[in-house]
């Protein structure tokens, strides 16, 4: 597979916290969240960019669901949104009633459930964790003690998970069972101190991962082994996450943010908050949906 380098900026969003991209392979479009404006978007095969939802919420993760339909997180709980109502049809209870508990980051895993991190963005910050919500949006922690939970994804044989810890500049690994429980967790990457901190990240088929460095500028590449093998430099200083999507998951699309920019920082960098797209040398593993169970309105 031909590595095209040519970084493309391919949607005018400005996003203040543009998240969680998500690749609809069936329709082509990819979805993607502005966590602070409450919205989740969809980007269409015409490079136009619609707002789907809006939220008086923080709208942190998403992921598609088996029915076409997508889950996603509102502050610190999760619900359901029919795409062709263009309604919220469930939610979960509140795992945290505190204005400054938050859902952040979220993916599927091999079996369909959703799991997600609870955040602290309070003065007093404490550490979160990692939820994780059966088909019924039934919640049950599974790994405590992480301080800023992010980045979420399996490996191609679904045995092992990884995740991000934006604090401790960390990304780490654990083996998966199927009934959802975490072995040991184990240090997989320690990302350069001087290049902001880890993000959103995403898989290759090789077993290399890619993660956004939020105030650095740029994506890292670790290969399977958890080396820096690949970088790429953004022109925008806060790339957030990233995901693998197009024909044959080819390219890797990336949504930034222009979060607490000052105006001369936003002045020397306009495109901040704008979707881009570059395609690797090695296409991605796609990711997994999640399984909905029986449906009950309101």
């Amino acid at each position: 597979m031909r590595d095209d380098r040519r970084l493309r900026r391919i949607a005018h969003v400005c996003a203040d916290l543009g998240e969680s991209p998500v690749w609809d392979e069936h329709n082509g479009l990819l979805y993607f969240v502005d966590i602070s404006a409450g919205k989740i978007n969809v980007l269409t095969p015409y490079a136009q960019v619609e707002t789907l939802y809006q939220s008086t919420s923080r709208v942190g993760a998403l992921a598609l669901t088996d029915r076409g339909n997508l889950i996603f997180t509102e502050d610190a709980r999760v619900a359901m949104l029919d795409l062709k109502e263009g309604a919220v049809y469930t939610h979960s209870i509140a795992i945290h009633e505190r204005a400054g508990y938050r859902f952040n980051d979220g993916a599927c895993d091999p079996q369909g459930r959703f799991i997600t991190g609870l955040m602290d963005e309070g003065p007093n910050r404490k550490p979160g964790a990692l939820y994780r919500y059966d088909h019924e949006l039934n919640a049950q922690i599974i790994h405590r003690n992480v301080a800023l939970p992010n980045g979420l994804a399996w490996s191609q044989d679904g045995q092992t998970l990884f995740f991000v810890d934006s604090v401790a500049r960390a990304i780490f690994r654990a083996d998966y069972s199927t009934t959802g429980e975490l072995g040991p967790v184990m240090l997989f990457a320690e990302t350069p101190s001087d290049l902001g901190r880890p993000d959103g990240i995403a898989l290759d088929q090789a077993g290399g991962l890619w993660v956004c460095q939020f105030n650095g500028g740029c994506l890292l590449h670790y290969n399977r082994h958890g080396d820096q093998s690949d970088r790429i430099t953004m022109p925008v200083p806060r790339p957030t996450s990233c995901c693998f999507g197009g024909k044959g998951l080819e390219t890797l699309f990336i949504t930034t943010a222009r979060f607490a920019m000052t105006p001369s920082e936003l002045a020397a960098c306009p495109d901040a908050g704008d979707l881009y797209a570059i395609r690797p040398a090695i296409a991605g593993v796609a990711r997994h949906l999640f399984k909905e169970g029986k449906r009950t309105d309101g």
